[in-house]
């Protein structure tokens, strides 16, 4: 439940983050000799010992997501980042239900707690999720009792995370409202270059583009045609990102790049709130953060589980906060 003081709330954050895993954890993680000394430095951040890093990294992405639904004075925005664990998991379980398997494990960061999908999904009824989902996914419903493909669980989805988004955020978002509409703008670029490294046809695309980017889906399709157009559509993210896109129209070898370069774009949109009081815009920093960090401990573990080069990995790592 919301509560009333970010000061309150920010003071947490602050001592929580002194166990950040900062650029000097990380450089000590990469350069791990073992699974075992790597294990010993994430402990230091809070993980957990006793569990395989997976499930370490689940757990800690829990707290975290726990910790801001806690302290948070404006839930709605806090729902509007905590739906994508949502939107997993529907993904998760429908895919269950039409193979008829078990669903794998399910994520309990989300705005809904897990049960409360899992009943919805087996009854098909989704009153409980509120009007933006329950409308997406009965017209996936629909459409799936015609057509059982894999791909449109995943399109449906993937536009009602934005359109819950956007609607809790309303007009008034701020830095999160630009965080969506620039997500579903880099998002929309990356797809429309995976396309078009693939020699698809404009028909493939066009089911896939995502609304409310500050470039429209119509405007992706007229440029998908003349393709050298597309990079200019990355123009208004800035200088950086617009040279990581047209690298990656020029060589389909650099669009991983030109993802991670993205998402540490996305990530950048909240530095400016690392040391503020009195935003709420901290609290979703801080999650990111949290997400940013799990997601390079189960890089650099995974590879080194792997037997991958330190550079390899390197080369994949995103940004960390602050």
């Amino acid at each position: 439940m919301p509560q009333g003081s970010i000061y309150y709330a920010v003071g947490r954050l602050s001592m929580l983050e002194k166990t950040v895993l900062d650029g000097a954890r990380l450089e000590r993680l990469l350069q791990a000799k073992d699974m075992e000394q790597a294990l010993r430095v994430v402990s230091e951040v809070g993980w957990r010992e006793d569990l395989q890093f997976e499930q370490a990294a689940g757990e800690h992405m829990l707290q975290a997501c726990t910790l801001v639904r806690e302290l948070t004075t404006n839930q709605a925005l806090v729902d509007a980042f905590l739906v994508r664990y949502d939107i997993a998991n529907l993904k998760i379980l429908l895919k269950a239900r039409a193979l008829q398997q078990e669903p794998a494990a399910l994520s309990a960061c989300g705005v809904f707690a897990p049960d409360v999908l899992r009943h919805a999904v087996n009854e098909h009824r989704y009153n409980a999720l509120g009007t933006v989902l329950k409308t997406a996914l009965d017209a996936l419903e629909k459409h799936l009792a015609v057509d059982m493909n894999p791909m449109d669980i995943d399109v449906h989805l993937d536009r009602a995370h934005y359109a819950y988004a956007f609607d809790k955020l309303g007009s008034k978002g701020g830095t999160a409202v630009k965080y969506f509409r620039d997500k579903v703008d880099l998002t929309n670029y990356a797809m429309a270059l995976r396309a078009m490294h693939q020699n698809k046809p404009l028909a493939f695309i066009k089911p896939l583009l995502i609304p409310g980017g500050r470039v429209a889906p119509a405007a992706w399709e007229k440029d998908y045609v003349r393709p050298e157009k597309l990079p200019l559509r990355m123009n208004h993210l800035g200088a950086a990102i617009y040279a990581s896109a047209v690298a990656a129209h020029l060589n389909p070898q650099k669009l991983a790049a030109f993802e991670r370069d993205a998402d540490n774009h996305l990530l950048g949109l909240f530095t400016p709130y690392r040391r503020t009081i009195s935003r709420e815009e901290r609290l979703i920093g801080h999650l990111l953060m949290r997400e940013r960090e799990a997601a390079a401990v189960r890089l650099i573990l995974s590879g080194k589980e792997n037997g991958f080069a330190e550079e390899t990995i390197r080369e994949r790592l995103r940004a960390l906060y602050g």
